[in-house]
């Protein structure tokens, strides 16, 4: 079975205002941060030996899968990252195969970093970019402008790597649909594979929700939005870019892997202050704390973690239980998650794994959906409408 494995790295040069992703700009025990995740590492290989994936929908093509995330993973010094990276591959027994994926600024990557990315093992980058015009980066609150965004995927390129995905942020004041059109007709002339186009949203606690008096309608007006989130998927299906989940396309062959590990349901391992992992019945998560999560690696045994993923309490400063899964809850998050891709519900996948027919068990909340236009049914599947991407978040709550 496939192992997927995410790692965080809780620091950045600057916090964005829009941004919710737990991170510091204070890095001056970076150096303690990256010893104690690969202390985790070891642990957490140690404490899974006897597990088994937790009823994954599919198994993702069967490829291990790293993700570095953030805050900046490129903002360290690569002997950082790359120490982990090569304890994560040997501790794991990571195959040769694997997607590893590396998330990078455009302002903090060099061609040093990105040559000893690519011999460390990385074999995909994820750039963000956010937007190519000045005035939104500005908005944004981002390091780069957009010549030093083009720059950065110039040196990616040139560098080696073949997998590059970007990131644009739609429905930013002052944005249009054709800038965005522009924005990625541009990656898409530059040898970007992979778009992850998100929808700007207003998150509790960011100088956003403040500044925009904490409704997203402050921002852009709901049809404009809708307009410019239906048109980019449109566009971005012109170029031969795969729309296959809510907020991301790529060229044939260059889904997220990782990603789509999420979507699918499997189980997958967390490292890091601010990351979150789902073992057996466990979704579990690390407190958005980088000294308790130093402190914590330094305290606890072995036996500490193998308890913990096993359900038992432990003393800890940093990792704890968000939640405990029944069969129910495995089954009402099929559809939270599989009603973000473009497949939808895999009927067959579901029965083959839970013994039971899903529209069994969610036939009231199935009909009421389609007879409002906001699901279909099509053949052993079912996904949203073009309707339904637009209420999206509601079809899903309905399952939970």
């Amino acid at each position: 079975m496939a192992r997927h494995i995410y790692v965080h790295n809780p620091f950045c040069a600057r916090k964005c205002p829009y941004c919710d992703f737990y991170s510091v700009t204070d890095s001056s025990c970076i150096e303690e941060f990256y010893k104690a995740a690969i202390k985790e590492t070891k642990m957490i290989a140690s404490a899974i030996t006897d597990k088994t994936a937790s009823n994954p929908l599919t198994d993702i093509d069967g490829k291990d899968t790293i993700y570095f995330g953030g805050g900046t993973p490129s903002l360290p010094d690569s002997r950082l990252i790359t120490e982990l990276l090569k304890e994560v591959l040997s501790t794991f027994n990571i195959a040769s195969d694997a997607e590893i994926t590396i998330e990078a600024n455009p302002s903090s990557v060099d061609e040093r970093k990105l040559t000893e990315y690519l011999q460390a093992g990385f074999n995909r980058i994820s750039l963000g970019v956010q937007s190519l015009d000045d005035e939104v980066l500005k908005t944004l609150g981002r390091l780069h402008d957009s010549k030093g965004a083009m720059e950065a995927i110039s040196l990616v390129s040139r560098a080696g790597f073949k997998n590059i995905s970007a990131d644009l942020i739609t429905g930013v004041p002052g944005e249009t649909l054709e800038g965005v059109k522009r924005d990625i007709d541009t990656f898409f002339q530059s040898g970007v594979k992979h778009i992850s186009t998100y929808s700007l949203s207003l998150e509790e606690g960011t100088p956003f929700y403040v500044k925009y008096n904490k409704t997203i309608e402050d921002l852009m007006p709901p049809d404009t939005e809708r307009e410019m989130y239906h048109g980019t998927r449109e566009y971005l299906q012109s170029l031969g870019y795969e729309t296959y989940e809510i907020s991301n396309s790529a060229l044939p062959g260059y889904r997220s892997l990782h990603n789509s590990s999420y979507w699918n349901s499997c189980e997958y391992f967390a490292i890091g202050a601010g990351s979150y992992g789902f073992i057996g019945d466990i979704r579990y998560g690390h407190r958005n704390d980088v000294a308790a999560y130093i402190k914590d690696m330094n305290s606890i045994t072995e036996k500490d973690y193998k308890d913990f993923v096993e359900g038992k309490t432990i003393d800890s400063h940093s990792l704890y239980v968000e939640e405990v899964l029944s069969r129910d809850d495995k089954m009402r998050e099929v559809p939270f998650l599989r009603l973000r891709t473009t497949e939808g519900i895999l009927l067959d996948e579901f029965y083959k794994v839970f013994g039971v027919e899903f529209e069994d068990v969610f036939a009231d909340i199935v009909k009421s959906n389609i007879e409002k236009g906001l699901l279909e049914r099509k053949q052993r599947t079912l996904r949203l409408t073009r309707s339904g991407l637009d209420f999206a978040n509601a079809v899903m709550e309905d399952f939970l």
